[in-house]
């Protein structure tokens, strides 16, 4: 019993179990060693310390300004290429128009209608105003139709005019023979064949 008792002989505080003697730890220095093996808390749930933190928002930084200079020069290269776009689409319209004109030149090329400038100036109007839409032959026809019905208006005018002027005419020879005339002094059944005749002569 002794010899067990020998053995489980509790050690003393400060007691190190070679009979060494050590200083006791007070209970704020255990705190304090315990805080300090543990982890300390991230910031932000990812950076270790405020320095950390400020050399990513720098990072960052530099990276929102590469990232806006290149945003730029892409919209000057979309609006260039939109540029080249819409000047080819001009020069293919341009294009499209001269042979659309040039076959209208080349089937209408008479005296009538492209030779006249009139006509031209009318055809160039109608193309500004129409462009692809503009049919020349559709053109024509409804030009011709105008023109007919004004030159078929003119020409009722004008006879109706003439005919005015040959009744007034007319008239006014009925009223000058008249009065030149004077009234037979026989009847006509008292005249003889030469007689009448002489004065349906005069009268007609």
């Amino acid at each position: 019993m002794e010899e067990i008792q020998e053995k489980e002989t509790v050690l003393e505080p400060g007691v190190n179990p070679d009979n060494s003697k050590t200083e006791p730890i007070a209970e704020g220095q255990a705190e304090a060693a315990t805080v300090a093996e543990a982890p300390s808390e991230l910031i932000l749930g990812k950076f270790k310390s405020v320095e950390d933190l400020s050399k990513a928002y720098q990072e960052l930084e530099k990276h929102q300004g590469l990232q806006s200079e290149e945003l730029g020069i892409l919209r000057q290269n979309s609006a260039m290429f939109k540029g080249v776009q819409q000047a080819w689409a001009k020069e293919r319209e341009v294009k499209e128009a001269e042979a659309e004109i040039k076959e209208a030149v080349k089937k209408y090329n008479t005296p009538e209608y492209f030779q006249d400038p009139s006509f031209k100036q009318l055809y160039k109007e109608a193309y500004i105003a129409l462009g692809k839409n503009l049919d020349a032959d559709k053109f024509v026809n409804l030009l011709e139709g105008y023109v007919s019905s004004r030159i078929f208006a003119l020409e009722k005018e004008r006879a109706k005019l003439n005919e005015t002027q040959k009744a007034t005419d007319t008239m006014d020879f009925s009223k000058n023979e008249t009065s030149s005339i004077t009234p037979p002094k026989k009847r006509l059944d008292e005249m003889s064949p030469k007689e009448v005749d002489e004065l349906l002569e005069r009268l007609i």
